[in-house]
């Protein structure tokens, strides 16, 4: 075997570890096993990551694929090992490429224009609760406080006249737990307000520490819109009680949308908003016995997801228009390898976007920060989606 090929391969092996450890625990974060269990389990995937590498460093003379010396090679367990992370790297790398093609749906995504906030008026200490996330803050190329506009132009199918040119805010994945200060919070809100959205959505994971229930009515409590404030729940809102999150929210003006259906006028036109927190929340509400559509598309029906896992249930109920978070945006993003962190069953299919499937439409966001304040390549997002029809 040629020095160049065996090279090319060695690195497909390596990269083909790396995307098979970071796979598993995406997936272990999609579902709703216990918070510990699902910890534990990532702990002890990182690990192996750590720890693999050396046992095939070790027995490297096993690998026939490399060690072309070897007389009679056997194919052991650290063989099949290396061979495996060969051809999973080959696969990783070509799915994540196609992905990129299939984000952004031209049908659907008519016009986009990103606009970067300027923070340059605000101190950046009062931004940090922690020195922790101070330090991550100062990591070359970290974009946690590059906050960005995504304004976008949807194509949806069947909408009626009277909601065309309407405009939603789109936001998820705040992860209030103590690292980031209150006043970022309070600065997000206060961008949202200057959109003018006509109405404004939150998609979960919002709080996860009890001590920032506090902020709560000083930040979202902000939040204007002439429809409405609305929110459903994530996995990480689950980890405190969930009944005093949805209390000081709805106290705060929010109208949460968990696990149930609101008839609502929008332009003094029906609109139907559901949500659904599965697969961690309480099963979502019955939509199959509510008003079908009507020729002229009323009424609009739009459904708040955690997840994008949830857009085949989506589908199912006919939904114009279905948002979701979750993803991060993949958090950190890199040239070629493509997303990293992605918590989903489907891997990094729906990482971020516009994508639709049928006749329904599914916006994902890259959210506003994560458990951990780092992001490269993958700036946070408030989402202005407007509607088009088609």
């Amino acid at each position: 075997m040629s020095l160049a090929l065996s090279i090319c391969l060695l690195v497909l092996a390596i990269l083909g570890h790396g995307y098979l450890w970071t796979d598993i625990v995406n997936r272990l974060h999609a579902c709703a096993a216990a918070r510990k269990l699902v910890d534990m389990l990532t702990l002890a995937c990182f690990v192996a990551f750590l720890v693999v590498p050396v046992i095939v460093l070790w027995r490297w003379s096993e690998v026939p694929l490399f060690a072309s010396t070897q007389a009679e090679p056997s194919f052991g367990a650290v063989a099949w090992y290396v061979t495996f992370c060969t051809v999973w790297g080959t696969y990783a790398l070509l799915r994540n490429w196609c992905y990129q093609y299939l984000t952004d749906n031209p049908r659907v995504l008519l016009a986009r224009e990103r606009e970067v906030i300027d923070t340059s008026e605000v101190d950046k200490s009062d931004l940090f609760q922690t020195g922790f996330a101070q330090f991550l803050s100062r990591v070359p190329a970290n974009q946690i406080l590059q906050l960005t506009v995504e304004r976008k132009k949807l194509a949806i199918p069947h909408l009626s006249d009277a909601h065309q040119g309407l405009t939603i805010a789109h936001l998820s994945d705040l992860h209030m737990t103590g690292r980031l200060a209150q006043r970022w919070y309070e600065f997000v809100a206060d961008q949202v307000n200057s959109l003018g959205a006509d109405a404004i959505v939150i998609t979960g994971d919002i709080v996860e520490k009890d001590l920032c229930w506090p902020w709560l009515a000083k930040s979202l409590g902000k939040l204007r819109a002439d429809c409405g404030v609305y929110f459903v729940l994530g996995n990480h809102d689950f980890y405190i009680d969930v009944s005093e999150t949805k209390k000081l929210l709805e106290g705060s003006g929010l109208i949460c949308v968990s696990n149930r259906v609101l008839q609502l006028q929008w332009n003094d036109a029906p609109v139907q908003l559901a949500g659904n927190e599965q697969p961690w929340g309480a099963e979502p509400a019955n939509l199959t016995k509510l008003p079908k559509q009507t020729e002229d598309g009323a009424p609009l029906r739009l459904i708040l997801l955690h997840t994008p896992d949830q857009v085949r249930w989506a589908c199912e109920n006919e939904a114009h228009l279905a948002l979701a978070g979750h993803t991060h945006g993949g958090q950190l993003r890199f040239p070629i390898l493509g997303p990293i962190v992605s918590p989903s069953f489907q891997g990094t299919r729906y990482t971020s976007g516009v994508f639709r499937r049928g006749s329904t439409v599914m916006h994902v966001t890259r959210g506003i920060t994560g458990k951990t304040p780092l992001r490269w390549n993958c700036p946070p997002e408030i989402a202005l989606l407007e509607l088009a029809r088609i």
